[in-house]
């Protein structure tokens, strides 16, 4: 049962590429010219976010060395503590609706420092899934469509980044504490 189930799974992703080339083929698209469109707007995209990223990982990182960062997180990291969320990983969390680079950055960190098998190594991969990056959301796809007033979308998106924060530590915590 177990054979017949990966050899569908293997199959579902060629069978879903061919049915997406079919009705391509159908409707006259020229698949070719559309795929190289979308990949030189994909490249370009990426090649505008280099100096962002870039920016945003080393003032990360100059916080981080300054001691900045450890004399602003400090006074919420005893309350956090309380309720039962690890200090080391107040940064990613806090950086993740930011940048996922870098917030990708910090769990490997993590996992690095305390083994992708501990429990916050488990925590900070839960963490990473769970949220999202609600300012580049904001900034990239409601920009692309000229939304300007995104207020309440702002305050949902970073309730939604809590909620899968609190979550992550929650359930990693009943799972693999």
């Amino acid at each position: 049962m177990v054979l017949h189930l990966i050899s569908l799974s293997d199959n579902v992703v060629p069978l879903f590429i061919g049915l997406i080339l079919l009705i391509a083929k159908l409707r006259g698209v020229k698949v070719y010219e559309v795929f190289i469109q979308g990949a030189t707007a994909g490249f370009e995209l990426a090649v505008k976010m280099i100096p962002y990223l870039v920016a945003m990982l080393t003032a990360i990182g100059a916080a981080r060395t300054s001691g900045l960062l450890e004399l602003v997180l400090r006074p919420i990291q005893g309350p956090l503590a309380v309720v039962g969320f690890p200090p080391e990983l107040l940064l990613m969390a806090l950086t993740r609706p930011l940048s996922g680079s870098a917030s990708f950055a910090l769990m490997v960190d993590a996992l690095q420092t305390y083994g992708p098998d501990s429990l916050l190594g488990l925590m900070a991969s839960a963490l990473q899934g769970a949220t999202d990056t609600t300012f580049y959301i904001l900034a990239v796809y409601f920009g692309s469509v000229g939304v300007k007033r995104f207020r309440y979308a702002l305050l949902v998106g970073l309730l939604a980044d809590a909620a899968g924060i609190m979550a992550a530590v929650l359930f990693a915590r009943i799972l693999w504490g």
